[in-house]
């Protein structure tokens, strides 16, 4: 996988908007220290807005708080377009090989950048 800048000058990267209406996985890592901090995806074609919700704080109905990823650590960020019934098991695959320090079931472990 190609690992980009998804915000050179504080703004989102040009190519982040070629993922509008696309499903697949990406893989976020730090940029100080090379660790792969988050492994995600989408497959309901929505993996742009997917990508740049990391970048603010949100939740969802349930209450859920969400990984936020921008203003954390500067990162860097790969990208694997995918037709969207295969995202899931992809996502699966790359959280087993990459072990991301950040995809947790419980939001209270607190583990380092």
């Amino acid at each position: 996988m190609t690992y980009r800048d998804p915000r050179p000058g504080g703004r989102f990267a040009p190519w982040l908007n070629q993922l509008r209406h696309r499903s697949g996985v990406y893989v976020f890592r730090s940029k100080l220290t090379g660790r792969v901090l988050y492994v995600g995806e989408s497959h309901t074609g929505n993996l742009a807005r997917t990508i740049k919700r990391h970048f603010w704080e949100w939740g969802d109905r349930t209450g859920r708080h969400h990984y936020t990823v921008g203003w954390l650590v500067p990162v860097e960020l790969a990208v694997r377009v995918l037709p969207a019934e295969r995202a899931i098991e992809e996502q699966a695959r790359l959280i087993l090989r990459l072990e991301p320090v950040h995809n947790r079931e419980t939001p209270t472990d607190v583990v380092p950048f």
